[in-house]
């Protein structure tokens, strides 16, 4: 059973990218508990720091550097998936047909 979301995974890009848990919270329009508890949650799983935490910031760890790397290429074929699936759903299309019924003319 998978135990990893999407959005550890996206609150723990967005940190390492930013450097920052409160960038991050603000890139994700969320709290920055909600971004901790998210990286927290991942850190758990995996059984490893990811980010060594001071008051400049955050820093990826050994582990976090690893993780990184493989995160970066999920969001990438998420944002495909997101991409080609916009295009499997084909666009309204539709018309409209009116008649008029002369027999009821006054």
């Amino acid at each position: 059973m998978l135990r990893i979301t999407f959005r550890q995974l996206e609150a723990f890009h967005w940190a390492a990218t930013l450097g920052s848990v409160n960038a991050a919270a603000r890139h994700l329009f969320v709290s920055q508990p909600a971004i901790t508890a998210r990286v927290r949650e991942l850190e758990g799983i995996l059984g490893h720091a990811l980010f060594a935490r001071s008051q400049q910031g955050v820093q990826l760890t050994a582990a976090g550097d690893e993780l990184f790397q493989q995160v970066q290429q999920l969001l990438k074929a998420g944002e495909e998936v997101e991409r080609r699936g916009g295009r499997l759903v084909p666009p309204l299309a539709a018309g409209l047909r009116l008649g008029i019924d002369e027999s009821q003319h006054l």
